[in-house]
This record gives C-alpha cells, structure tokens and sequence, in this order.
C-alpha cells in the first residue's frame, strides 16, 4: 500500500476508505460474483464496466478486505504505482530529460486528491493506470511509426480503458483518428501504397482497441437482453441527468460556455490551483516548441479527458457540481468533482516540461511554487476536493440510524433490500453477501416482490424505492407482508421488517 500503517488504519476506522457511496457498489458488485445466492460472471451487471469488478475479485474472497474496502485499495494503489511510473516515462519521451520526469511523477504523486483516490474502490485510478500506459505507447508510435509493438500495446491498454470506464471509449476513439490523420493528407500525394499502409495501421489499431465496446455491447445483449442496457435503463447515467434535467439542475446542458468552465474548475480543483498554471504555461510552450516531434497530434490524445468530459456535460451525459459555479438555490452543490482526476496527468506531464525548459532560476521558482501549492492545502486554501465530495458532497455513502440498529440485532436470514437505493450498507451491518436478495438475484428477487415470504427472513425497504413500491405500497402484497412479519423498526424514511417465528 502507498499509505504508512497508521494513516491506513485511520483510514479504515474512519470508514473513509468506502465513504463514496460508488465504492461499496464497486467491491459489491466483485463480492457477488464469489459469493452470492445467485453467483457468477453476471453478477457484473451491464452499467458499470467489467475490469475494475474483475481484478478486485482475487482479493474480495476475503471478508475483511470487502468489509475494508482494501480489496479495492489494493487494485487502486497499484494503479497509482504504474500510473507514477510511466508518467515518469512519458515525460522523459517528450523532455528527453530523467529529472523533468521525476519531477512530473512527483507532481502527479503528491496530489492531495490523487493520494486520497488511490486508497479508495473507486474506478479512476485505474482508469488512470490505462490511460498513462495507452498514452505512453502511442506517443513513442507517433514520434516513429515503424514501431509496431508500440501501436499494438497502446491498442492492448486501450481495449483496458474502454473497459473500464466510459471514458476510455473517447481515448481508442481519438487515438484511432489520430492515426487516420497522420497518413491521410500524405495519401493524395503518394497514392495506392501509402493508402495501403493507412488502412493496415488503422486495422492495426483498431481491431483490439474497439473490441472492448464490441465485447460490452454483446455482454449487454446476452446478460439483459438489451445491447444498449448501459445506456436505456433506469439504472443509467442518461436516466440520471434526465432527473436532473426535469428540476432545473443541469446547469452545462446545450451550454458550451458552462461545459468548459464546469470542467476547467473541476480540473483545477483536483490539480491544485497553482501546478494547473504552471501546466498551462507548459502545454503553451511544448505548443510554441517547432522542435517538438509530432506535438499537435500528442497534443490532440492527451486532450481527450478534457474534451470528453466538456462534450459529455453539453450534450447532458454527465453533471458536475462545484460549489464555485453551482447556483446556491440548487440541492447539492458538490458532486463527481472526482472526475477532474483525469487531467491531474495531463498536469503533470507539462508541468515537467516547463521544468525542462526552464533554466536553474526558473526551475528553482517552479519547485518553489510546488512547494507552496502544498501550503495552501495546508492552510485550508485548497481543498481535497475529493475527498470533500466523498465525505459530505452528493456522492457521500448515507449513514442511516437504522444501519446501526440492524447491525446490533440481525440474526442470520435473507434480507430482502434495494441495492440500487443503498439503504443500509452490507459491509457495515455485517449482513453475509450471501443472505442479500437483490435485483439481480433471479428468480429471488421477482418472486419477493410479489411473496416477500418466500425466502426472506428481513426486510429493509426506503420510502420510494423499490421494495417500498411493490410490497408496502400494493395492498395486496402489504397483506401478505403484515401476515408474516412484524414491523422492528420505524422512522420517516426506512422500515425494517422480521418474519414472524413459527
């Protein structure tokens, strides 16, 4: 692990390390591919891409590490190690220069928010992790083309990326068209055979790099019926922003202006107010550098997150709230500002080229202002944003009092709950994975929505969601519910319910 044993065990006594409500989700949905009524691959559902579930799997066996959260960690703090390595490669590619990229890796290391990420399940750091090494790969194939292997293994970490998150579609996506547009205005001139080698490196390339959206496409289809799942349910990102869009609090939607300030704010939140300077001025100078080999186009690939997540706020796939720009009279006014972390390597692969360009005066103010960034995390100045959002923000696990209650009085059974409403959290009543009935547990599931006795032994339902809609609020099935078990525990939002003993 990246964290000293006793900032690990602050974290874990804190419940920090699963203080995102996503991050349960994540090492949930591992859990119950191993352990679970219903057990197996399809347990990964069809919303949240497949890689991060499955290489969490080899450690969520073990009930402390799910319970912890450390099974996710685990996958999290390798991702940052790989990730600190080859950004480390990646601007001594571009700098030619070892301690411009240390000094790179260590920007990107020492990020507050990124050190905070990385002891987390959440999924970006990974995504991270396959994004620097995709990168990394294509450059050194941009800069010469007769590098196959670098072409295969930037296609190899792409195909990770797209499945991992939703962002690495746009990343295979603009690398493809990357290597489409360096042959293609040379094809007019050189004709027949320079065409030849175009579509041989595009197929190259896109061959494996696409067949992860392939592949999640058909995965959809033959799990739930329904290619475009992801996409369609109620469960979506698009369902999501439509909720939001129907209350006004979609603020980038159809609005370019907001899509880039939304981002760009988010972006320096994460990076920290005073490296994401000094990388604007680095990526301007690598720009302005006439000797930089192919940098328009290594430009263009480690512009994707920026773009992706600008296009995906205007066009209402996506929402960020940040205090900074969010209207006061809306809800929340801190949510997804994690997914600024994408563009912390960005930041830090030109702040290590500014470095380089710089004489021994200017790197001296370069580290110097490194060093005050952290001064002003420390003063209060700058937030951890991320962990800001985790703790307090929208995307906060709840902490319910009946979470306590049924942690101090279960007493084995089947526990009949909504997951998607995350009413209670299993890793912390100590609920067995294996006694939850859950939306994908088939035919338990269904059938306890219409017989709630037949297998459970609890039920926990939260106004409105789904077990409260289809047993408390059918009268017919509240007949039953009431025939077999009585009510243990009350309040505004969550009933808890136990079958009645024999």
């Amino acid at each position: 692990m990246c964290l000293a044993g006793p900032q690990l065990l602050g974290l874990i006594f804190h419940d920090y390390i699963v203080s995102y409500g996503d991050a349960e989700s994540h090492l949930n949905i591992a859990k119950r591919v191993v352990s679970s009524i219903t057990p197996g691959f399809a347990q990964l559902g069809g919303i949240w891409l497949l890689f991060p579930h499955l290489l969490m799997i080899p450690f969520i066996w073990f009930d402390p590490l799910w319970r912890t959260g450390l099974a996710g960690s685990i996958v999290s703090s390798f991702a940052y190690i790989v990730s600190s390595v080859f950004i480390f490669k990646t601007t001594g590619l571009l700098t030619r220069n070892r301690w411009a990229g240390l000094f790179a890796s260590l920007v990107f290391m020492l990020n507050p928010n990124i050190l905070y990420m990385q002891t987390t399940p959440m999924t970006e750091m990974t995504l991270i992790m396959f994004f620097v090494l995709s990168i990394y790969f294509f450059i050194r194939f941009i800069r010469n083309d007769s590098f196959i292997f670098s072409l295969v293994a930037a296609a190899f970490f792409g195909f990770c990326a797209t499945l991992t998150r939703y962002d690495g579609w746009f990343l295979v996506a603009f690398q493809g068209a990357t290597v489409f547009g360096m042959y293609i205005t040379r094809v007019f001139k050189e004709g027949k055979p320079l065409w030849q080698k175009l579509e041989g490196k595009v197929l190259l390339y896109a061959t494996p790099a696409f067949f992860g959206i392939a592949l999640w496409f058909l995965w959809d289809f033959l799990i739930l019926g329904d290619a475009l799942y992801f996409s369609n349910s109620e469960f979506s990102a698009k369902t999501q922003q439509a909720n939001w869009l129907s209350r006004g609090e979609l603020p980038s939607f159809h609005n370019i202006g907001s899509a880039v300030a939304y981002y760009l704010v988010t972006a320096m939140s994460n990076i920290g107010i005073i490296v994401f300077f000094m990388a604007v001025v680095g990526f301007i100078s690598y720009l302005l550098h006439k000797e930089a080999k192919k940098r328009f186009l290594i430009s263009f690939v480690l512009l994707t997150p920026f773009i992706f997540y600008i296009f995906t706020l205007f066009v209402g796939q996506s929402v960020i709230f940040i205090p900074h720009l969010t209207p006061v009279d809306f809800e929340w006014r801190l949510f997804n500002v994690r997914y600024g972390l994408m563009a912390v390597p960005f930041a830090a692969i030109f702040s290590g080229w500014l470095w380089n360009r710089s004489k021994s005066g200017g790197r001296a103010l370069i580290v110097a202002l490194f060093i005050l960034q952290f001064g002003l995390y420390f003063v209060g100045y700058s937030k951890v944003i991320t962990w800001e959002d985790g703790v307090v923000g929208l995307s906060h696990a709840k902490r319910p009092i009946a979470e306590r209650w049924l942690k101090d009085n279960y007493d084995n059974g089947l526990v009949l709950m909504d997951d998607y409403a995350r009413t209670v959290s299993l890793v912390r009543t100590g609920i067995p994975m294996q006694s939850s009935i859950y939306i994908g547990n088939k035919p338990y599931w269904a059938e306890s929505l219409v017989a709630p006795e037949r297998y459970a032994r609890w039920i926990v339902m939260q106004k409105n969601d789904t077990v409260w809609k289809a047993v408390y609020d059918d009268t017919k099935v509240r007949g039953r519910l009431y025939k077999y078990f009585q009510k243990v525990y009350t309040s505004p939002e969550i009933l808890i319910f136990r079958r009645i003993s024999n």
